[in-house]
């Protein structure tokens, strides 16, 4: 499901474009690169920018699938959200433009605990077992 539009601006390394949800409409959002100093550390964070503010809303690593086609994993976040929202941000090999793209997780089953054998119930008659 795509739940983004940008834009690649070339001489900046960065992407803008809006994200939009039944939810969420937040314009004015930017890829903006970052400096690493690690491997771990994103390649872009991502921030809405409004009212002379930027707010961050998560970060952007640089990754290459099977195919060898280039794309970024993303991770948007909010106080708001029960979990992160994994998506990614896959650039047209045509123009500039680029799709916001994010897949439900499938449900997995509830883990169930198994319990344990119950002992069986010895009828009672009061008396001790007789050996046999």
């Amino acid at each position: 499901m795509i739940i983004g539009n940008f834009t690649y601006y070339a001489h900046q390394n960065a992407y803008a474009g809006e994200i939009a949800t039944l939810t969420v409409l937040r314009t004015n959002v930017k890829f903006l690169p970052t400096e690493k100093t690690g491997d771990k550390e994103p390649d872009y964070r991502i921030v809405h920018e409004f009212e002379g503010m930027a707010v961050e809303l998560g970060a952007a690593w640089t990754r290459n699938s099977d195919r060898g086609r280039h794309y970024l994993s993303v991770m948007l976040d909010d106080p708001a959200l029960p979990t992160p929202i994994n998506a990614a941000l896959f650039p047209s090999t045509e123009n500039e433009q680029a799709a916001l793209v994010w897949q439900r997780q499938a449900k997995k089953p509830p883990v169930t605990e198994a319990k344990p054998a119950s002992p069986r119930a010895r009828k009672s008659s009061g008396q001790a077992p007789r050996p046999s």
